[in-house]
Order: structure tokens, then C-alpha cells, then sequence
């Protein structure tokens, strides 16, 4: 119950930081957009500004004729049905319009309570009034410019910014609304990365548990054993050893499987850690597989059993010595405990472009269809009371199945007629 909540909690905190990213992030993205776009529209009015400011300062061209007292500029009025689009207001140094005629009496009721504000002289400023809204400029026109009506005065330059600031505001309102579908789809695609980057978390947990529950249920059963017959031995004090002698070597046999599951169980952490590495080398298969196989030819026929073998001469492959040894090893252990007297077993190697095939094959006992996908997870047994009887600790396919992997190749049990059972083993050459 513990650890559901623990990886509900985890969950959730996943979900919560995707979620927040994919927010920040459209939102962040929403805000540079409009940043970007808003800085477009302000650049090209604010240019239309600087040219009306380097024109005013200018002056009209006078083509070398003799120069002549020039009238103040008019104006286009300003109709109420049209948007104001550029227009200049002049002020003396006691901040008064002084060019009312040429705005005429419309346009002045428009502008005249627009006061002037020296602090904000040559910077470009919005200007929100109660007939729209202005982009400005102030300038301060030398009493030496060509213009009577501007030298010596405070123009202030407004460019009409309706049109714009409406395509801001639908702009905004869009990216506003896209932002929140956006951030719909953020929750839901959250939820589901959430879940999915979790799955294997919670496999590897509960495959975790499972192995901790079994190993320490492998553990129990030897030690209890052990200590039993231990305890009967100190109720014996005056006891000769060869009346215990049985008792002893119940221990002594749990004590040895206890010590190969011990083993076993480091293996497999080792494995899951990756911290074994391989050490390939390229040899010759006879020699290797003659003094691997030799002496469980003995135990083979010490049992009543046959073990032959078939390598190619001259065959070569890389691989990691000590862990095919180990391969062949649990593959050869598993054929001796699941034969009886008079079964065979052999192994045969094959070369199939760059990858090996090693099959290791005996005659006994089939394996049922159901349990030929279990047998290489780790603890699963076919049969559990006949395991315990052979000292099994239900790892040694499992080890198996890390080898090949480690090795990049795959491993499956197939039956063979007229009886028995084949593991075929395909390895590349490292």
C-alpha cells in the first residue's frame, strides 16, 4: 500500500513538472510572439515618425531660387466618420497651440487639451486620448529653421495608431485563446507522458518486490534447515559424530545451496546494475568447449547417462570466456537434474554468417507449452518440489538469459522428437 502511494505521489509530481513546462513554454512562446509582432507595427510607425521629424527639420527644398517668406503649412481636416492619421501640433514656450488656424476649429477641439510634456522632448510615446490613439513624437525646432511657424517652437508629431492597436488587440485575443487550447492539450498530453515514462518505473518496483519476496523466501527454507539440525545437535551434547552423521550432512547440502543461491543472487544484482562487463577474446571452439564439457561427461556417465558434443575444427568466435563457460554450464546443470539413467544429452555448435548457433539438447522430460515463455524468469519453476530436491534455485535461466542478452543474442526451448528438449542458443561474434 506503501508503495502505490509512493509511485501515485511520484506520478503525480511527473505530471505536475510536465505540465508546468508545457505551460511555461506556450505561454513563454505566446509572449515572444506578440513581442515580436508589437515591435514590427511600433517599428514601422516610429520610422514614418523619423521621416515627418527629418522633414520638418529640413524644410522644403528651395531649388536655388531666391528665398521667400513661407506660409504655414495646411493641413487636411480631420472628419469625425475618418480615422485621424497624421497630423502636428505647435506650442510656444508657455506650452499654447499656436497653429489653431491651420488645424483647423475641428481638429483643434480634438487636440487642445493635449498638453505639452518637455520631459518626454525627442522620445517616441503612445498616446491614448478620448478620439483615439497616437503615436507621438516632441521635438524642439531651432529658431533658425526655414519655417516661421515651426522656428523656435515645441512640434509634437501624432501619427494615428487606431488601425494598428485593433490588430493588436485581435491578435492578442487569438494567441490568448490558442494559448489556452494549448494548455488543454498540455494537460492531457501531461497525463500521458506521465503515465508512460512511469510504466517502466513501476515494472522495474514491482519486479523489485518480487524479487526481493522471492529471495528471501529461497533464503528461509535452507536456513531453516540449517538451523533445525543444529538445534537437534545440542540436544545430543554426548552424541558421536557418525550417529549425526546424517544430520551433518543435511547441513553440509543446505549449506552448499545456500552458498549457489547466495551466488546466483549476486549475479543477478551485478547484472541489473550492469556492472559486469564482457571481456570478449577470439579462440578456438574444440579445446574450449573439450575442457569445458570433459568432466560433465564423467558425472554424465557416472549417472547413467550419455554426453556427446559436436564442434566444427577449425571453428573460432569472440566472446566473453567466463560467461559462456557459465552458460553451458547452467544449460548442462539443467539437462543432468531433469534427465534419468539412460536419457542423452549433447551439445552441437553451428555458424550461420556472423553469429554461432550453440544448441544444448536432452532426452528427458518435455517442457508444457505454458511454461517454455516462464522459465527464464527469475525463481520460476515447472516443477518446485522436484527444484528443491536438485538444489534448483529457479536463477539459473534467468543468469542465462543476461548472458545472451549481454552477448546480443537470444535464447528460446524448443521439444524434439520423438522426446525431449533443445535450448537454441544464436550469439554474435563480439
Amino acid at each position: 500500500m506503501d508503495s502505490n502511494r509512493g509511485i501515485k505521489r511520484q506520478q503525480a509530481k511527473l505530471f505536475i513538472t510536465e505540465l508546468l513546462s508545457f505551460a511555461g513554454l506556450f505561454f513563454l512562446l505566446g509572449v515572444i510572439v506578440f513581442v515580436l509582432y508589437r515591435q514590427s507595427v511600433y517599428r514601422d510607425i516610429d520610422q514614418s515618425l523619423d521621416h515627418q521629424r527629418q522633414a520638418l527639420i529640413d524644410g522644403p527644398k528651395m531649388n536655388a531660387q531666391p528665398l521667400t517668406p513661407l506660409m504655414p503649412r495646411q493641413q487636411q481636416p480631420i472628419h469625425a466618420d475618418m480615422p485621424l492619421q497624421s497630423t502636428t501640433l505647435v506650442y510656444n514656450t508657455a506650452g499654447q497651440i499656436t497653429n489653431q488656424a491651420s488645424l483647423g476649429q475641428r481638429n483643434y477641439t480634438y487636440f487642445k487639451n493635449i498638453a505639452l510634456d518637455k520631459s518626454v522632448l525627442n522620445q517616441k510615446q503612445t498616446l491614448e486620448t478620448n478620439h483615439g490613439v497616437f503615436r507621438t513624437l516632441l521635438l524642439k525646432v531651432a529658431k533658425t529653421n526655414v519655417n516661421p511657424e515651426y522656428a523656435g517652437h515645441y512640434v509634437l508629431i501624432l501619427q494615428s495608431v487606431d488601425g494598428q492597436v485593433r490588430a493588436m488587440n485581435t491578435f492578442r485575443q487569438v494567441l490568448i485563446i490558442t494559448i489556452v487550447i494549448f494548455w488543454l492539450l498540455a494537460l492531457g498530453l501531461a497525463y500521458w507522458l506521465s503515465r508512460r515514462a512511469m510504466r517502466p518505473i513501476i515494472r522495474s518496483w514491482q519486479r523489485q518486490q518480487d524479487f526481493v519476496a522471492d529471495a528471501a523466501h529461497e533464503l528461509r527454507a535452507p536456513l531453516a534447515v540449517i538451523q533445525s539440525q543444529q538445534e537437534q545437535l545440542l540436544t545430543k551434547p554426548q552424541a558421536k559424530i557418525i550417529d549425526q552423521s546424517e544430520a551433518i550432512a543435511t547441513s553440509l547440502n543446505e549449506t552448499t545451496r545456500l552458498k549457489t543461491l547466495t551466488n546466483d543472487l549476486l549475479t543477478i544484482a551485478k547484472a541489473d546494475s550492469n556492472a559486469t562487463a564482457l571481456n570478449p577474446v577470439t579462440i578456438d571452439l574444440v579445446p574450449f568447449f573439450e575442457q569445458t564439457l570433459a568432466p560433465y561427461a564423467d558425472i554424465a556417465n557416472s549417472q547413467d547417462k550419455a554426453l556427446t558434443w559436436h564442434v566444427p575444427a577449425d571453428s573460432r568466435a569472440s566472446f566473453d570466456l567466463d560467461r559462456i563457460r557459465q552458460l553451458l554450464i547452467i544449460l548442462l546443470d539443467n539437462a543432468l537434474k531433469y534427465t534419468a539413467p539412460g536419457d542423452s544429452i549433447w551439445v552441437n555448435v553451428e555458424f550461420d554468417k556472423r553469429d554461432w548457433l550453440l544448441h544444448v539438447g536432452n532426452s528427458g522430460a518435455p517442457i508444457a507449452d505454458a511454461d517454455k515463455a516462464k522459465i527464464f524468469k527469475r525463481f520460476y519453476r515447472t516443477d518446485a518440489s522436484r527444484n528443491r530436491q536438485t538444489g534448483g534455485s529457479g536463477l539459473g535461466l534467468a543468469i542465462a538469459q543476461w548472458i545472451v542478452d549481454s552477448h546480443h543474442g537470444h535464447i528460446r526451448v524448443v521439444d524434439v522428437e520423438p522426446r525431449g528438449v533443445q535450448f537454441d542458443v544464436r550469439l554474435k561474434n563480439l
